[in-house]
Protein backbone atom coordinates (compact mmCIF):
# COMPACT_ATOMS: atom_id res chain seq x y z
CA UNK A 1 0.00 0.00 0.00
CA UNK A 2 1.21 3.48 -0.93
CA UNK A 3 2.29 5.50 2.09
CA UNK A 4 1.08 9.10 1.88
CA UNK A 5 3.73 11.80 2.04
CA UNK A 6 2.13 13.24 5.18
CA UNK A 7 2.81 9.94 6.99
CA UNK A 8 6.07 9.10 5.27
CA UNK A 9 7.66 12.43 6.17
CA UNK A 10 5.98 12.89 9.53
CA UNK A 11 8.41 14.52 12.03
CA UNK A 12 9.92 12.03 14.50
CA UNK A 13 11.94 14.42 16.66
CA UNK A 14 11.43 17.90 18.07
CA UNK A 15 14.13 19.12 15.69
CA UNK A 16 12.04 17.96 12.71
CA UNK A 17 8.88 19.66 13.99
CA UNK A 18 8.46 22.54 11.55
CA UNK A 19 7.51 26.10 12.48
CA UNK A 20 6.93 25.67 16.25
CA UNK A 21 10.24 26.55 17.99
CA UNK A 22 8.49 28.19 20.98
CA UNK A 23 6.71 24.92 21.77
CA UNK A 24 9.60 22.51 21.22
CA UNK A 25 11.92 24.59 23.40
CA UNK A 26 9.39 24.71 26.26
CA UNK A 27 8.68 20.99 26.17
CA UNK A 28 12.36 20.06 25.99
CA UNK A 29 13.19 22.28 28.96
CA UNK A 30 10.30 20.76 30.93
CA UNK A 31 11.66 17.26 30.22
CA UNK A 32 15.19 18.24 31.26
CA UNK A 33 14.00 19.74 34.56
CA UNK A 34 11.44 16.98 35.19
CA UNK A 35 8.66 19.56 35.34
CA UNK A 36 6.33 18.42 32.60
CA UNK A 37 2.75 19.36 33.46
CA UNK A 38 0.39 16.33 33.75
CA UNK A 39 -2.30 17.84 31.48
CA UNK A 40 -1.53 19.75 28.27
CA UNK A 41 -3.67 21.42 25.61
CA UNK A 42 -2.29 21.70 22.07
CA UNK A 43 -4.40 24.11 20.02
CA UNK A 44 -4.03 25.44 16.49
CA UNK A 45 -5.25 25.04 12.93
CA UNK A 46 -5.21 21.69 11.15
CA UNK A 47 -1.97 20.22 9.89
CA UNK A 48 0.54 22.22 11.96
CA UNK A 49 1.92 19.35 14.07
CA UNK A 50 -0.25 18.98 17.19
CA UNK A 51 -0.56 15.18 17.23
CA UNK A 52 2.99 14.83 15.86
CA UNK A 53 4.26 16.85 18.83
CA UNK A 54 2.23 14.65 21.20
CA UNK A 55 3.76 11.52 19.67
CA UNK A 56 7.29 12.93 19.91
CA UNK A 57 6.68 13.93 23.53
CA UNK A 58 5.46 10.41 24.35
CA UNK A 59 8.64 8.92 22.84
CA UNK A 60 10.88 11.39 24.65
CA UNK A 61 9.28 10.60 28.03
CA UNK A 62 9.41 6.80 27.53
CA UNK A 63 12.61 6.35 25.52
CA UNK A 64 14.99 3.74 26.96
CA UNK A 65 17.67 6.46 26.99
CA UNK A 66 15.34 8.97 28.63
CA UNK A 67 13.41 10.82 29.64
CA UNK A 68 15.40 12.86 27.14
CA UNK A 69 14.89 16.12 25.19
CA UNK A 70 14.98 14.09 21.97
CA UNK A 71 13.83 10.46 21.43
CA UNK A 72 16.37 8.08 19.95
CA UNK A 73 13.87 6.48 17.51
CA UNK A 74 15.97 3.31 17.72
CA UNK A 75 14.81 1.54 20.86
CA UNK A 76 11.83 -0.83 20.98
CA UNK A 77 9.60 1.69 22.78
CA UNK A 78 10.21 4.46 20.22
CA UNK A 79 9.58 2.07 17.33
CA UNK A 80 6.35 0.80 18.89
CA UNK A 81 5.02 4.35 19.23
CA UNK A 82 6.10 5.19 15.66
CA UNK A 83 4.25 2.13 14.38
CA UNK A 84 1.15 2.70 16.58
CA UNK A 85 1.73 -0.59 18.42
CA UNK A 86 2.40 0.67 21.91
CA UNK A 87 -0.26 -0.36 24.49
CA UNK A 88 0.65 2.60 26.67
CA UNK A 89 0.32 5.27 23.99
CA UNK A 90 -3.42 5.80 23.41
CA UNK A 91 -4.83 8.15 20.76
CA UNK A 92 -8.58 8.80 21.01
CA UNK A 93 -10.75 10.59 18.49
CA UNK A 94 -12.83 13.05 20.49
CA UNK A 95 -15.47 13.29 17.78
CA UNK A 96 -16.38 9.59 17.83
CA UNK A 97 -15.69 8.99 21.54
CA UNK A 98 -17.43 12.02 22.97
CA UNK A 99 -19.85 10.35 25.38
CA UNK A 100 -19.64 10.00 29.13
CA UNK A 101 -19.38 6.20 28.89
CA UNK A 102 -16.16 6.40 26.86
CA UNK A 103 -14.65 8.80 29.41
CA UNK A 104 -15.61 6.49 32.28
CA UNK A 105 -13.98 3.56 30.47
CA UNK A 106 -10.85 5.64 30.01
CA UNK A 107 -10.78 6.51 33.71
CA UNK A 108 -10.87 2.83 34.59
CA UNK A 109 -7.94 2.06 32.29
CA UNK A 110 -5.60 4.70 33.65
CA UNK A 111 -5.95 3.48 37.24
CA UNK A 112 -3.48 0.69 36.47
CA UNK A 113 0.21 1.10 35.82
CA UNK A 114 1.57 1.04 32.24
CA UNK A 115 2.21 -2.36 30.69
CA UNK A 116 5.72 -1.70 29.38
CA UNK A 117 6.47 2.03 29.28
CA UNK A 118 7.55 4.42 31.97
CA UNK A 119 4.41 6.59 31.51
CA UNK A 120 1.01 6.15 29.92
CA UNK A 121 0.27 8.95 27.40
CA UNK A 122 -3.39 9.69 26.61
CA UNK A 123 -3.89 11.83 23.48
CA UNK A 124 -7.45 13.04 22.79
CA UNK A 125 -7.70 14.54 19.30
CA UNK A 126 -10.42 17.13 18.52
CA UNK A 127 -11.15 17.25 22.22
CA UNK A 128 -13.59 20.16 21.82
CA UNK A 129 -16.12 17.64 20.43
CA UNK A 130 -16.68 16.05 23.86
CA UNK A 131 -20.15 16.45 25.36
CA UNK A 132 -20.81 18.43 28.55
CA UNK A 133 -21.32 15.26 30.56
CA UNK A 134 -18.03 13.84 29.21
CA UNK A 135 -16.22 17.03 30.26
CA UNK A 136 -17.67 16.78 33.72
CA UNK A 137 -16.59 13.14 33.99
CA UNK A 138 -13.07 14.04 32.82
CA UNK A 139 -12.67 17.08 35.05
CA UNK A 140 -11.35 15.43 38.23
CA UNK A 141 -9.15 13.00 36.33
CA UNK A 142 -7.46 15.82 34.43
CA UNK A 143 -6.93 17.78 37.63
CA UNK A 144 -5.43 14.85 39.58
CA UNK A 145 -4.26 12.16 37.15
CA UNK A 146 -2.28 9.13 38.38
CA UNK A 147 1.47 9.73 38.64
CA UNK A 148 2.14 7.47 35.68
CA UNK A 149 -0.32 9.19 33.29
CA UNK A 150 -0.14 12.32 31.13
CA UNK A 151 -3.04 13.87 29.24
CA UNK A 152 -2.51 15.69 25.94
CA UNK A 153 -5.60 17.27 24.40
CA UNK A 154 -5.40 18.49 20.79
CA UNK A 155 -8.00 20.85 19.32
CA UNK A 156 -8.62 23.15 16.38
CA UNK A 157 -11.20 25.13 18.35
CA UNK A 158 -9.72 26.07 21.69
CA UNK A 159 -12.57 28.39 22.67
CA UNK A 160 -15.01 25.47 22.91
CA UNK A 161 -13.08 23.87 25.74
CA UNK A 162 -14.70 24.65 29.13
CA UNK A 163 -12.80 27.13 31.27
CA UNK A 164 -12.82 24.61 34.14
CA UNK A 165 -10.69 22.27 32.01
CA UNK A 166 -8.44 25.04 30.67
CA UNK A 167 -7.65 26.21 34.20
CA UNK A 168 -6.27 22.72 35.01
CA UNK A 169 -4.02 22.44 31.94
CA UNK A 170 -1.02 24.09 30.33
CA UNK A 171 -1.94 25.58 26.97
CA UNK A 172 0.36 25.51 23.92
CA UNK A 173 -0.82 27.35 20.81
CA UNK A 174 0.59 26.09 17.51
CA UNK A 175 1.16 28.77 14.89
CA UNK A 176 0.31 28.83 11.21
CA UNK A 177 3.37 27.74 9.18
CA UNK A 178 4.72 30.45 6.81
CA UNK A 179 4.55 29.85 3.05
CA UNK A 180 8.31 30.05 2.59
CA UNK A 181 8.86 27.39 5.30
CA UNK A 182 6.35 25.04 3.67
CA UNK A 183 8.00 25.63 0.28
CA UNK A 184 11.40 24.69 1.72
CA UNK A 185 10.00 21.47 3.20
CA UNK A 186 8.37 20.54 -0.12
CA UNK A 187 11.65 21.15 -1.94
CA UNK A 188 13.36 18.61 0.32
CA UNK A 189 10.59 16.09 -0.28
CA UNK A 190 10.66 16.35 -4.10
CA UNK A 191 14.44 16.03 -4.03
CA UNK A 192 14.17 12.79 -2.08
CA UNK A 193 11.33 11.54 -4.26
CA UNK A 194 13.20 12.62 -7.44
CA UNK A 195 10.26 14.63 -8.73
CA UNK A 196 10.73 17.60 -11.11
CA UNK A 197 8.67 20.68 -10.32
CA UNK A 198 9.31 24.41 -10.66
CA UNK A 199 9.72 26.73 -7.68
CA UNK A 200 6.56 28.51 -8.75
CA UNK A 201 4.64 25.22 -8.69
CA UNK A 202 5.87 24.51 -5.16
CA UNK A 203 4.98 28.05 -4.17
CA UNK A 204 1.42 27.63 -5.48
CA UNK A 205 1.03 24.41 -3.49
CA UNK A 206 2.42 25.99 -0.31
CA UNK A 207 0.21 29.05 -0.71
CA UNK A 208 -2.95 27.02 -1.31
CA UNK A 209 -2.26 24.97 1.86
CA UNK A 210 -2.95 28.15 3.87
CA UNK A 211 -0.40 27.42 6.60
CA UNK A 212 -1.05 23.67 6.89
CA UNK A 213 1.99 21.50 6.18
CA UNK A 214 -0.12 18.34 6.02
CA UNK A 215 -2.42 19.87 3.38
CA UNK A 216 0.56 20.90 1.26
CA UNK A 217 1.87 17.32 1.30
CA UNK A 218 -1.57 16.05 0.32
CA UNK A 219 -1.69 18.43 -2.68
CA UNK A 220 1.82 17.40 -3.68
CA UNK A 221 0.69 13.77 -3.56
CA UNK A 222 -2.12 14.62 -5.98
CA UNK A 223 0.23 16.51 -8.29
CA UNK A 224 2.62 13.54 -8.38
CA UNK A 225 -0.25 11.24 -9.28
CA UNK A 226 -1.34 13.41 -12.23
CA UNK A 227 2.17 13.76 -13.64
CA UNK A 228 4.74 11.35 -15.05
CA UNK A 229 7.70 12.25 -12.87
CA UNK A 230 7.62 15.90 -13.97
CA UNK A 231 4.97 18.23 -12.57
CA UNK A 232 4.10 21.14 -14.87
CA UNK A 233 2.80 24.45 -13.55
CA UNK A 234 -0.36 23.86 -15.57
CA UNK A 235 -0.96 20.59 -13.69
CA UNK A 236 -0.75 22.40 -10.36
CA UNK A 237 -3.07 25.15 -11.62
CA UNK A 238 -5.63 22.58 -12.78
CA UNK A 239 -5.50 20.74 -9.44
CA UNK A 240 -5.88 23.90 -7.39
CA UNK A 241 -8.49 25.43 -9.68
CA UNK A 242 -6.70 28.77 -9.84
CA UNK A 243 -6.41 31.19 -12.79
CA UNK A 244 -3.18 31.55 -14.74
CA UNK A 245 -1.31 34.74 -13.99
CA UNK A 246 -0.82 35.29 -17.73
CA UNK A 247 -4.55 36.04 -18.09
CA UNK A 248 -4.30 38.83 -15.52
CA UNK A 249 -1.26 40.24 -17.31
CA UNK A 250 -3.05 40.03 -20.68
CA UNK A 251 -6.18 41.91 -19.59
CA UNK A 252 -4.12 44.51 -17.71
CA UNK A 253 -2.06 45.14 -20.82
CA UNK A 254 -5.29 45.43 -22.86
CA UNK A 255 -6.86 48.24 -20.81
CA UNK A 256 -3.56 50.08 -20.32
CA UNK A 257 -3.13 50.14 -24.11
CA UNK A 258 -6.86 50.98 -24.58
CA UNK A 259 -7.40 47.80 -26.63
CA UNK A 260 -11.11 47.36 -25.88
CA UNK A 261 -11.57 44.60 -28.45
CA UNK A 262 -8.94 42.52 -26.63
CA UNK A 263 -10.78 43.07 -23.33
CA UNK A 264 -13.99 41.60 -24.75
CA UNK A 265 -12.13 38.64 -26.27
CA UNK A 266 -10.31 37.81 -23.00
CA UNK A 267 -13.55 37.83 -20.98
CA UNK A 268 -15.31 35.73 -23.65
CA UNK A 269 -12.47 33.20 -23.44
CA UNK A 270 -12.89 33.05 -19.64
CA UNK A 271 -16.58 32.18 -19.88
CA UNK A 272 -15.98 29.63 -22.65
CA UNK A 273 -13.44 27.84 -20.44
CA UNK A 274 -16.00 27.68 -17.64
CA UNK A 275 -14.12 29.99 -15.26
CA UNK A 276 -16.38 31.64 -12.72
CA UNK A 277 -16.45 35.37 -13.53
CA UNK A 278 -16.93 36.33 -9.90
CA UNK A 279 -13.93 34.21 -8.90
CA UNK A 280 -11.88 35.92 -11.61
CA UNK A 281 -12.91 39.32 -10.24
CA UNK A 282 -11.79 38.52 -6.68
CA UNK A 283 -8.52 37.01 -7.90
CA UNK A 284 -7.86 40.11 -10.01
CA UNK A 285 -8.20 42.31 -6.91
CA UNK A 286 -5.40 40.25 -5.35
CA UNK A 287 -3.35 40.68 -8.54
CA UNK A 288 -3.73 44.48 -8.38
CA UNK A 289 -2.62 44.38 -4.77
CA UNK A 290 0.51 42.51 -5.83
CA UNK A 291 1.16 45.15 -8.52
CA UNK A 292 1.04 47.89 -5.88
CA UNK A 293 3.52 45.98 -3.72
CA UNK A 294 5.80 45.50 -6.72
CA UNK A 295 5.53 49.18 -7.68
CA UNK A 296 6.54 50.17 -4.16
CA UNK A 297 10.02 48.72 -4.85
CA UNK A 298 9.56 46.09 -2.16
CA UNK A 299 11.88 43.30 -3.30
CA UNK A 300 10.95 40.79 -0.59
CA UNK A 301 9.27 38.01 -2.56
CA UNK A 302 7.14 36.82 0.32
CA UNK A 303 5.22 40.13 0.28
CA UNK A 304 3.77 39.47 -3.17
CA UNK A 305 2.32 36.33 -4.72
CA UNK A 306 3.58 36.73 -8.28
CA UNK A 307 5.32 34.12 -10.40
CA UNK A 308 9.06 34.95 -10.26
CA UNK A 309 9.25 34.23 -13.98
CA UNK A 310 6.66 36.96 -14.69
CA UNK A 311 8.01 39.67 -12.38
CA UNK A 312 10.26 41.30 -15.00
CA UNK A 313 7.41 41.28 -17.55
CA UNK A 314 5.02 42.88 -15.04
CA UNK A 315 7.58 45.54 -14.09
CA UNK A 316 7.84 46.54 -17.75
CA UNK A 317 4.05 46.67 -17.97
CA UNK A 318 3.65 49.12 -15.07
CA UNK A 319 6.91 51.07 -15.37
CA UNK A 320 5.14 54.22 -16.67
CA UNK A 321 2.41 54.10 -14.01
CA UNK A 322 2.65 56.00 -10.76
CA UNK A 323 1.59 54.46 -7.47
CA UNK A 324 -1.34 56.87 -7.22
CA UNK A 325 -2.56 55.67 -10.63
CA UNK A 326 -2.41 52.04 -9.55
CA UNK A 327 -4.38 53.00 -6.46
CA UNK A 328 -6.98 54.64 -8.72
CA UNK A 329 -7.33 51.41 -10.70
CA UNK A 330 -7.62 49.39 -7.50
CA UNK A 331 -10.35 51.68 -6.11
CA UNK A 332 -12.31 51.52 -9.36
CA UNK A 333 -12.22 47.71 -9.31
CA UNK A 334 -13.01 47.46 -5.59
CA UNK A 335 -16.02 49.80 -5.89
CA UNK A 336 -17.88 47.20 -7.98
CA UNK A 337 -17.56 44.38 -5.45
CA UNK A 338 -21.16 44.53 -4.24
CA UNK A 339 -22.46 44.92 -7.81
CA UNK A 340 -20.48 41.90 -9.05
CA UNK A 341 -21.64 39.87 -6.06
CA UNK A 342 -25.37 40.59 -6.51
CA UNK A 343 -25.81 41.02 -10.26
CA UNK A 344 -27.44 38.38 -12.45
CA UNK A 345 -25.06 39.22 -15.32
CA UNK A 346 -21.54 39.36 -13.86
CA UNK A 347 -19.94 39.00 -17.31
CA UNK A 348 -21.52 42.25 -18.53
CA UNK A 349 -20.45 44.10 -15.38
CA UNK A 350 -16.91 42.75 -15.76
CA UNK A 351 -16.77 43.94 -19.38
CA UNK A 352 -18.05 47.34 -18.30
CA UNK A 353 -15.42 47.51 -15.56
CA UNK A 354 -12.41 46.83 -17.78
CA UNK A 355 -13.68 49.06 -20.61
CA UNK A 356 -14.07 51.82 -18.02
CA UNK A 357 -10.48 51.22 -16.90
CA UNK A 358 -9.35 51.55 -20.53
CA UNK A 359 -10.37 55.24 -20.46
CA UNK A 360 -8.24 55.98 -17.38
CA UNK A 361 -4.94 56.35 -19.33
CA UNK A 362 -6.54 59.22 -21.30
CA UNK A 363 -7.41 61.16 -18.17
CA UNK A 364 -5.18 64.03 -17.11
CA UNK A 365 -4.31 64.48 -13.47
CA UNK A 366 -4.50 67.84 -11.68
CA UNK A 367 -0.72 67.82 -11.28
CA UNK A 368 -0.31 67.42 -15.02
CA UNK A 369 -2.75 70.25 -15.73
CA UNK A 370 -0.79 72.54 -13.44
CA UNK A 371 2.47 71.48 -15.07
CA UNK A 372 1.05 72.14 -18.55
CA UNK A 373 -0.22 75.52 -17.43
CA UNK A 374 3.28 76.47 -16.33
CA UNK A 375 4.85 75.28 -19.60
CA UNK A 376 2.36 77.17 -21.79
CA UNK A 377 0.96 74.16 -23.66
CA UNK A 378 -2.41 74.09 -25.45
CA UNK A 379 -4.11 72.61 -22.42
CA UNK A 380 -3.18 75.75 -20.45
CA UNK A 381 -6.21 76.80 -18.46
CA UNK A 382 -7.53 80.40 -18.67
CA UNK A 383 -5.87 82.43 -15.98
CA UNK A 384 -8.40 84.40 -14.01
CA UNK A 385 -7.52 87.93 -12.88
CA UNK A 386 -8.14 88.57 -9.19
CA UNK A 387 -10.94 91.11 -8.71
CA UNK A 388 -8.88 93.16 -6.32
CA UNK A 389 -6.25 93.76 -9.04
CA UNK A 390 -8.74 95.28 -11.52
CA UNK A 391 -8.41 99.13 -11.81
CA UNK A 392 -12.16 99.68 -12.12
CA UNK A 393 -12.88 97.58 -9.09
CA UNK A 394 -10.19 99.43 -7.12
CA UNK A 395 -11.88 102.79 -7.89
CA UNK A 396 -15.26 101.44 -6.83
CA UNK A 397 -13.83 100.10 -3.59
CA UNK A 398 -12.21 103.47 -2.78
CA UNK A 399 -15.49 105.27 -3.47
CA UNK A 400 -17.34 102.89 -1.20
CA UNK A 401 -14.79 103.41 1.59
CA UNK A 402 -15.07 107.24 1.21
CA UNK A 403 -18.86 107.05 1.36
CA UNK A 404 -18.63 104.87 4.42
CA UNK A 405 -16.41 107.45 6.13
CA UNK A 406 -18.87 110.24 5.34
CA UNK A 407 -21.72 108.15 6.68
CA UNK A 408 -19.89 107.58 9.94
CA UNK A 409 -19.16 111.35 10.27
CA UNK A 410 -22.78 112.26 9.56
CA UNK A 411 -23.99 109.71 12.04
CA UNK A 412 -21.79 111.21 14.73
CA UNK A 413 -22.98 114.75 14.00
CA UNK A 414 -26.61 113.64 14.06
CA UNK A 415 -26.19 111.97 17.39
CA UNK A 416 -24.53 115.10 18.88
CA UNK A 417 -27.39 117.29 17.60
CA UNK A 418 -29.99 115.01 19.13
CA UNK A 419 -28.24 115.15 22.48
CA UNK A 420 -28.06 118.98 22.46
CA UNK A 421 -31.75 119.37 21.55
CA UNK A 422 -32.84 117.01 24.28
CA UNK A 423 -30.71 118.78 26.88
CA UNK A 424 -32.38 122.12 26.02
CA UNK A 425 -35.88 120.71 26.49
CA UNK A 426 -35.25 118.75 29.63
CA UNK A 427 -34.77 120.01 33.12
CA UNK A 428 -31.44 119.30 34.84
CA UNK A 429 -32.85 116.64 37.10
CA UNK A 430 -34.65 114.92 34.22
CA UNK A 431 -31.49 115.02 32.14
CA UNK A 432 -29.61 113.42 35.01
CA UNK A 433 -32.23 110.67 35.45
CA UNK A 434 -32.44 109.86 31.77
CA UNK A 435 -28.73 110.04 31.03
CA UNK A 436 -28.30 106.33 31.08
CA UNK A 437 -31.44 105.76 28.97
CA UNK A 438 -30.25 108.32 26.42
CA UNK A 439 -26.89 106.67 26.16
CA UNK A 440 -28.56 103.31 25.44
CA UNK A 441 -30.86 104.89 22.85
CA UNK A 442 -27.96 106.64 21.14
CA UNK A 443 -25.97 103.43 21.03
CA UNK A 444 -28.94 101.64 19.51
CA UNK A 445 -29.41 104.35 16.87
CA UNK A 446 -25.72 104.18 16.02
CA UNK A 447 -25.84 100.41 15.64
CA UNK A 448 -28.95 100.54 13.46
CA UNK A 449 -27.38 103.16 11.19
CA UNK A 450 -24.15 101.23 10.99
CA UNK A 451 -25.98 98.07 9.95
CA UNK A 452 -28.00 99.98 7.39
CA UNK A 453 -24.93 101.72 6.00
CA UNK A 454 -22.96 98.47 5.85
CA UNK A 455 -25.80 96.76 3.97
CA UNK A 456 -26.03 99.54 1.42
CA UNK A 457 -22.25 99.53 1.00
CA UNK A 458 -22.20 95.80 0.28
CA UNK A 459 -25.06 96.13 -2.19
CA UNK A 460 -23.21 98.94 -3.93
CA UNK A 461 -20.09 96.84 -4.28
CA UNK A 462 -22.03 93.90 -5.67
CA UNK A 463 -23.72 96.13 -8.29
CA UNK A 464 -20.32 97.61 -9.26
CA UNK A 465 -18.79 94.16 -9.72
CA UNK A 466 -21.74 92.94 -11.77
CA UNK A 467 -21.52 96.02 -14.03
CA UNK A 468 -17.78 95.48 -14.46
CA UNK A 469 -18.31 91.84 -15.46
CA UNK A 470 -21.02 92.90 -17.91
CA UNK A 471 -18.66 95.38 -19.56
CA UNK A 472 -16.07 92.64 -19.95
Amino acid sequence: MYLALARKYRPKTFKELIGQPHITKTLQNAIRMDKLYPALIFSGMKGVGKTSAARILAKAMNCEAGPAPEPCNKCAICNEINEDKSPDYIEIDGASNNGVEEVRSLREKIKYKPFKNRFRMIVIDEVHMLSNSAWNALLKTVEEPPEHTYFIMATTDFHKIPSTIVSRCQHFEFKRIPVEVITSVLENIVDKEKIEISKYGLYLIAKSADGSLRDSKKILDQAIAISDGKIEDKDVIDILGIIEEEIFIEITSAYLSRDRKKIILVIDDLTERGIDVRFFYYEYIKFLRNLMVLKSDIEIEKLHNLNPENVSKIKMLIKDLKEIELLRYFNAVKDLEITIKNTENPKIILEYLFIKLSYFPSLMSIEQLIENAGSGSKSKPVKSTPLADSPDITVEIKKAESADKEIRTTSKEDSDAVKTEQKKKEKPEQAYEKASDDNESIEKIKKDKQIKNLTSKIQGRIISIENLEGDK
